[in-house]
């Protein structure tokens, strides 16, 4: 059995207390403005769509077939909705509901 020090117990908690420090990751935002902001959440509303689209037109065929990838994909169409829900309610908040609508009228459309 071996044994288990204080030393060795500082050594662990002082390591465990260490942070990585990453240099290309940036520490503050770059969206400055709430312009920017608005930009930045409707694109990110764009790919859940557009996501979201691309599952739900998958052949019925491949949707269907064993109960756990029936309801793995209906999890997985569930998040995305969730996700476009939030993102909504974001843009709602950043006076951007109209162009929040558009984009979705419009990847639905497509």
């Amino acid at each position: 059995m071996t044994s288990y020090t204080n030393q060795d117990n500082i050594k662990s908690r002082s390591e465990a207390r260490t942070v990585t420090h990453i240099p290309t990751f940036p520490t503050e935002t770059t969206l400055n403005t709430p312009e920017q902001r608005v930009r930045f959440e409707l694109l990110r509303l764009a790919f859940f769509t557009l996501k979201l689209r691309k599952l739900e037109q998958q052949p019925e065929e491949a949707r269907k077939g064993k109960t756990e990838e029936e309801s793995t994909f209906e999890f997985h169409c569930s998040l995305l909705r969730h996700a476009i829900f939030q993102q909504v309610l974001a843009l709602i908040q950043l006076d951007a509901r109209d162009q929040a609508l558009q984009i979705i009228s419009t990847c639905r459309a497509s």
